[in-house]
């Protein structure tokens, strides 16, 4: 380190006093090295030179300069470098809030996004409440067509018994039996009408067999579309269910990432906010100690302008100087936001329940077939 020439006479004067002009200039010179002193906070070394100023008894204006040029240093240089100090540490302490704020901006963001997928989440759901409601109907035209099939195999199998048993031909008589009084010729016209009237009905069964057939196989046709569409019904409601369940299991991932992302941002945060808190806290110790130390200085500048060794000395004890002004605004650390969860995991009976315990009983919902319902089986 340097020592200068100046705290060399100071530190081995007994009683320092300056009093010629020669003296007085050197002192003059080593103001320079009394704003090192200064920066150094090098208290000691002021005094001795403030006390060497107040002992001499010049009335020239050597030692006003020297004062003069101390001032300027307190004035111009080192109060003002305290206050742009403070503001520096104020602005970064509070800078801290706005990296908060930047998490809790995230976290909203994924509020929001997760809201939206709930009302995703909803609309599907309507629209497979909807297909199992029409599910339903197909049941009860399933059913119908059932039973109307029944029915008309039943026509089917009396019309077509009926006319089974229409085709058998009786046996002929042996001997003819005329009724009383019955000509030959009546005899055998009533006979041939009997046998056309036979024959009409017989006919008659036939046609009536043959339709209820026709009948028949087109209400099996029928009855065979109604459980395709029942079973594409129930298939396309299964797809919308799937769309439900795969939308919540996006959700619920959506949820875990955010949620992790915005515990890291908060951890980064509070990491980097406690290492800048503490070095804040340093610097605001530091600067009022040196506005302490540059308040004392300006006291014994007072001192030594009025010529007053006491003064200086006691001024260089003085420590009831106001640093209110100095105080660091810390920035509170905003409150964690809860992360979002599902309140019921996708797949168990609570969620089947929540999800679909509203579902028409002939038509429920199938078991969740979405991946993380999967998941939640075989936990």
């Amino acid at each position: 380190r340097m020592i200068f020439p100046l705290l060399w006479l100071l530190a081995s004067a007994a009683s320092p006093t300056i009093q010629s002009p020669e003296e007085m200039a050197g002192v003059l010179q080593d103001v320079q090295q009394l704003g090192i002193s200064l920066a150094n906070r090098n208290l000691s070394a002021i005094q001795k030179v403030l006390m060497a100023v107040a002992a001499s008894n010049a009335t020239n204006s050597t030692a006003d300069n020297v004062l003069h040029g101390v001032d300027e240093i307190v004035n111009e240089t080192l109060e003002p470098a305290v206050e742009r100090d403070f503001s520096v540490a104020q602005d970064e302490i509070s800078g801290f809030h706005e990296l908060f704020l930047k998490c809790e901006e995230d976290q909203l963001s994924a509020f929001n996004h997760s809201v939206l997928d709930q009302k995703k989440i909803v609309h599907f759901a309507e629209e497979h409440l909807i297909c199992r409601q029409h599910q339903v109907l197909l049941l009860d035209a399933n059913l119908s067509c059932t039973t109307l099939l029944q029915a008309a195999k039943t026509v089917e199998d009396a019309k077509c018994a009926l006319y089974e048993r229409s085709r058998t031909v009786p046996e002929a008589s042996v001997v003819c039996q005329a009724q009383a009084h019955e000509a030959p010729e009546a005899y055998h016209e009533r006979k041939i009408k009997e046998l056309e009237d036979s024959l009409a009905q017989l006919l008659t069964r036939r046609r009536d067999c043959e339709e209820a057939k026709v009948q028949a196989q087109m209400q099996s046709e029928r009855c065979e579309k109604a459980r395709q569409d029942l079973a594409n019904g129930h298939k396309a409601c299964d797809e919308k269910q799937l769309m439900v369940d795969s939308t919540v299991c996006a959700l619920q991932t959506r949820m875990g990432v955010d949620c992790s992302a915005y515990d890291s941002c908060r951890k980064q945060a509070m990491a980097s906010f406690m290492q800048a808190n503490e070095s804040v806290k340093m610097t605001e110790a530091e600067l009022k100690a040196t506005w302490t130390m540059l308040k004392q200085v300006r006291c014994m500048i007072n001192g030594a302008k009025e010529r007053s060794p006491l003064k200086v000395a006691l001024c260089s004890k003085q420590r009831n100087f106001s640093v209110a002004h100095l105080i660091i605004n810390y920035s509170t650390v905003p409150p964690f936001a809860p992360c979002q969860s599902l309140a019921e995991p996708p797949g168990s009976p609570q969620y089947m329940t929540a999800l679909y315990g509203h579902m028409p009983p002939r038509a429920p919902a199938s078991p969740c077939e979405a991946s993380c319902c999967n998941l939640q089986v075989v936990r």
